[in-house]
């Protein structure tokens, strides 16, 4: 293996062929000095030989830690423990969707300051063609029938005012500078090309009898929820048009995640699926969300009276406690996947955190079925 790569090493090492040549040049220049001053040949051969030992010794050094072109390592070992060994992709695997919300900051981040700094240059680059500062520039917009237009106002800041000479306040430089930034964007053909945040794909588990929508879907909505948070409660309402906007497209699937503040909500999950063993989970679900209260909690045995429900069949599962376990389960699996508030929605594992609006939702429906295969 060495001796297919040294010589191209040694090649491409340039200062390695210099400090032989340098040496190779003492050694000639000594054999001159002999064949020119009286230094005998067996002293002369001694210092040659000196001097070749020494600039071989010091390139040694630097062959000495070099290898062959080693492939990158793609999932390095960041520890060993007895005869175990963690990688980097296992560890980033438990904190997927922590590191994923730190990412989505910093995309947001650099998508404001990208705004920011085109908007920053826009103006100077106005100011400096029109060979003005830029507070001038500002004075100037504030009189301009055009930019009040913008700014959605009868008339120009500065004829509203009824004085040429007075000078603009906070409030109406942010309005005027808004409005010439406009203006500028219009004129500039602004196209930004940060790339997109690519979403993480998580294994979640879509198990489960509370379930809505066919088996066969090509979407799938895992909702990790809390019957008390106002949040998940928003949320109701957008995942009903979701369902009616896409059909048969959707499945959803609804597991438990009541939060260490909520004291109700532990129990209000095991209510819902006592109603599910009656075939009402989502009606009872819907109840308990629209009868909400962020100071109280519910009757659960009116809330089955309501629907129709059993109640000797529906209390006697209420007061036996026997989902804790499942609840349990959901929690747990909530907390691998580094579920941190709720509610946090998985769309075929891709993940959308909190309270979203339902054009988040259909963005990323709308990109998971075009990538689907033609049937």
């Amino acid at each position: 293996m060495a001796g297919k790569w040294l010589p191209a090493l040694i090649i491409n090492k340039s200062w390695i062929f210099l400090r032989l040549l340098v040496s190779y040049q003492v050694v000639l220049l000594i054999t001159v000095s002999m064949l020119k001053q009286t230094i005998s040949i067996r002293t002369a051969l001694a210092l040659c030989l000196t001097v070749l030992a020494v600039g071989v010794i010091s390139s040694r050094g630097h062959f000495r830690g070099v290898s062959p072109e080693a492939s990158p390592v793609t999932d390095p070992i960041v520890a060993t423990f007895g005869n175990r060994s963690l990688t980097l992709g296992e560890v980033e695997k438990t904190l997927a969707l922590p590191l994923y919300a730190l990412d989505t900051q910093r995309h947001q981040m650099l998508q404001q300051a990208v705004q920011r700094l085109i908007d920053e240059q826009l103006l100077e680059e106005e100011a400096a063609n029109k060979g003005v500062t830029l507070s001038r520039l500002l004075e100037e917009a504030s009189e301009s029938d055009a930019i009040a237009r913008i700014a959605n106002l009868p008339a120009p800041i500065k004829r509203l005012a009824g004085s040429q000479t007075t000078a603009l306040d906070a409030q109406e430089q942010a309005r005027i500078r808004q409005a010439l930034i406009v203006s500028l964007r219009r004129k500039a053909d602004v196209r930004v090309t940060l790339p997109n945040l690519e979403m993480p794909v998580l294994e979640v588990e879509a198990d489960g009898d509370r379930r809505l929508g066919p088996d066969r879907a090509p979407i799938t909505i895992v909702e990790f929820s809390d019957f008390q948070c106002p949040y998940c409660q928003k949320s109701v309402g957008t995942l009903k048009e979701l369902r009616r906007l896409y059909g048969d497209r959707i499945r959803l699937i609804y597991r438990d995640y009541p939060g260490p503040n909520h004291p109700y909500a532990p129990q209000a999950a095991i209510a819902a699926r006592c109603a599910g063993e009656q075939g009402r989970f989502w009606e009872y679900h819907d109840l308990l969300f629209d009868r909400q209260s962020s100071n109280k909690g519910w009757d659960f045995a009116s809330l089955s009276k309501e629907l129709g429900l059993q109640q000797s069949v529906f209390e006697g599962c209420l007061n036996s406690g026997r989902f804790r376990e499942q609840i349990t389960k959901d929690l747990q699996d909530g907390l691998k996947l580094g579920i941190t508030s709720t509610p946090t929605f998985f769309l075929n594992g891709r993940p959308l955190v909190g309270a979203q609006p339902l054009a988040n939702f259909q963005t990323l429906i709308d990109t998971l079925l075009a990538h689907q295969p033609l049937s």
